[in-house]
């Protein structure tokens, strides 16, 4: 066994796997004597002595020399004190800017739309016509306002501050509304709308009651 039992661990033995090819290994050290049982450790799990590769110094120092008469050390240069250099902060400018934009375009279109549902509402028509994002403001204020009181509650009301409208629903038995749109149509039965400035809180004069004409009146002045 001798130099064919290592080259043969060291060649196809070392890229077996297995239990077979464990066994075979142990039938080696079993057989083999110490060196060659050395031999062949150091071929299968290639557990070669070191090796040394330094040199002597050019200049060499005794070991009792002392550091101040001694030649100085060559080292690497010591990092410059002080943080490292971070990376530059991104510009996101372009992207603020267009979502600037489109707030401002959005709370535009929202404000036009609030003021022709509040044109549309005011001279108690039955039938309406308004645009999509028109009827989309009438919808969130008349969803808040049917949601924010009791339903033995005669009058409700909901606003929008940024907007500055206040939508007034009031029951009205016997009574229709019909919305249309390109968006789609809407209609309420026994209710009555009107549309005022977000500070007016109601409640509100009902419909054919004396000075209700004249309530509907002022706030066709203030439109």
């Amino acid at each position: 066994m001798g130099d064919s039992a290592v080259e043969d661990a060291g060649g196809q033995g070392s890229h077996r796997r297995g239990r077979a090819a464990l066994l075979r290994l142990a039938r080696w050290f079993d057989a083999a004597d110490a060196p060659a049982a050395h031999d062949v450790y150091a071929a299968a799990f290639a557990a070669y002595p070191a090796r040394f590769l330094g040199g002597a110094g050019d200049e060499a120092a005794p070991a009792a020399a002392s550091w101040w008469n001694s030649p100085p050390a060559h080292v690497a240069a010591a990092p410059a004190d002080g943080p490292l250099p971070t990376a530059a902060v991104p510009d996101h400018s372009d992207q603020r800017a267009r979502l600037r934009d489109a707030a401002e375009a959005r709370a535009h279109w929202r404000r036009s739309a609030a003021a022709e549902v509040r044109t549309a509402l005011a001279g108690g028509a039955e039938r309406l016509e308004l645009s999509t994002p028109a009827l989309d403001v009438l919808m969130e204020l008349l969803t808040a306002a049917l949601g924010s009181g009791s339903p033995e509650a005669r009058q409700v009301t909901a606003g929008d501050l940024e907007l500055g409208v206040r939508l007034h629903v009031g029951s009205a038995p016997g009574a229709r509304i019909a919305i249309a749109s390109p968006g789609g149509g809407l209609d309420l039965a026994d209710v009555w709308l009107r549309v005022t400035d977000h500070a007016e809180q109601g409640p509100l004069p009902e419909p054919g009651d004396a000075g209700a004409d004249e309530g509907a009146d002022e706030e066709d002045r203030r439109c």
